[in-house]
């Protein structure tokens, strides 16, 4: 099983098992080091945006991957995905019927841990959580977005 991926509710920060924490505009320069053998893939856009892809990783006990937004180089935005084992997928696209399945799954851990999402998404002092299918990307998505106070 991969590293735990833990979501705080009271600032946001997320925890990669023990001994990392990744906070709210934390400098990627302070954070690469850090998560260098779980980076899979990178994507500088060019335009200030840059994304670090994380491998190895679980959620909720279920193998996840995560996705790092840094804009000016700094955290902006999380995104991750989870592959549950009743997952099929056709043609190597999960099924609407897997993604509803992943999405309730992702849902009821955040809503275990203190971050309620029933209705696909929830604003708190820190930003925001959300947990819905995308039907412009046909998948499902789950992440949170930091605001600035």
């Amino acid at each position: 099983m991969g590293i735990p991926i833990r979501i705080d509710p009271r600032d946001g920060s997320i925890g990669l098992g023990d001994d990392i924490r990744l906070e709210a505009f934390q400098k990627k320069r302070a954070i690469e080091p850090r998560i260098a053998d779980l980076v899979d893939t990178t994507q500088d856009h060019g335009n200030g945006y840059e994304w670090l892809h994380l491998r190895e990783l679980s959620f909720g006990g279920h193998p996840a991957w995560l996705a790092l937004c840094f804009h000016g180089g700094r955290l902006e935005q999380v995104g991750w995905s989870v592959r549950l084992p009743t997952d099929a997928m056709e043609g190597g696209w999960s099924s609407r019927e897997a993604m509803d399945e992943e999405i309730a799954f992702v849902r009821s851990i955040l809503t275990k841990d203190g971050l309620s999402v029933e209705d696909g998404n929830t604003t708190c002092p820190w930003g925001e959580v959300w947990s819905h299918y995308d039907p412009r990307g046909d998948l499902a998505s789950h992440g949170l977005r930091y605001s600035r106070a």
